[in-house]
């Protein structure tokens, strides 16, 4: 990071990149962690400000719970003039931050099981205006979002929180999370998983937007996927979009 702030905003010319922070596991000493945690918090968040003005694709994976809603927070908040790629795993809040992001075409969102009201209130729309291609994953129990999203598709507008996306939008993409473990759980909630999977495998897309609800994920690595995801898209292949 030192050599980024070194270096003259002029010749700090960064087009990709992808950043990943994780925990170093079980760790009985709260303190210091707690100081970790809110230095690489810090990193994270000063090395996206450098990068931001030219950054043209972005992936940032955090599984650390400490990390990722503050940082993904600000990183939404953050003007990106030429982003045009968009991929976040974390525990992530809705990007709603007018004027941050005119330019993104793609956005992938995971890590947040039910994202409900990401689509209402016009948030989505005001922050990401020219967004063509939508892809949340990593849902589970997600009825209230799979229902926003039929909303949305409906063209609803009755609702006090009326849901919408972006204008331009072409492409939709939803994929659940791997199954819920047959024991250990309350069986309320395998209910409410399956019913999620029925609401979605009955969404009905309206004219000109394509709609693609993938097969259960497997249990992956996801810092590995994400930037196996990033470097394949630089090549010019499809990776999380391909959805056949």
């Amino acid at each position: 990071m030192s050599k980024l702030e070194l270096t003259p905003p002029h010749l700090r010319f960064i087009r990709h990149l992808f950043i990943s922070t994780h925990s170093n596991g079980e760790v009985t000493d709260q303190e210091p962690r707690k100081l970790s945690n809110g230095l690489e918090s810090t990193a994270v968040i000063r090395i996206l400000t450098l990068a931001a003005p030219t950054l043209e694709t972005l992936s940032f994976v955090s599984t650390s719970p400490a990390v990722s809603t503050s940082s993904i927070s600000r990183l939404f908040r953050t003007s990106f003039p030429r982003l045009r790629e968009l991929s976040i795993s974390g525990f992530y809040p809705f990007p709603s931050s007018p004027g941050k992001m005119p330019l993104l075409e793609r956005l992938h969102l995971h890590g947040n099981r039910n994202p409900h009201g990401l689509l209402q209130l016009g948030g989505l729309d005001n922050a990401c205006p020219s967004l063509t291609h939508l892809r949340v994953s990593g849902l589970s129990m997600a009825v209230s979002f799979s229902m926003e999203l039929q909303d949305a598709f409906n063209g609803m507008e009755n609702s006090p929180f009326p849901s919408k996306l972006p204008p331009r939008i072409r492409h939709v993409v939803v994929e659940p999370a791997h199954p819920l473990p047959l024991s250990g759980k309350p069986a309320a909630l395998h209910v409410r998983d399956q019913l999620m999977m029925e609401q979605l495998t009955d969404l009905k897309s309206p004219e000109g937007l394509k709609f693609s609800f993938l097969p259960r994920a497997v249990n992956q690595s996801i810092p590995e996927s994400f930037k196996k995801d990033w470097l394949a898209r630089l090549c010019g292949a499809e990776a999380c979009w391909m959805t056949s």
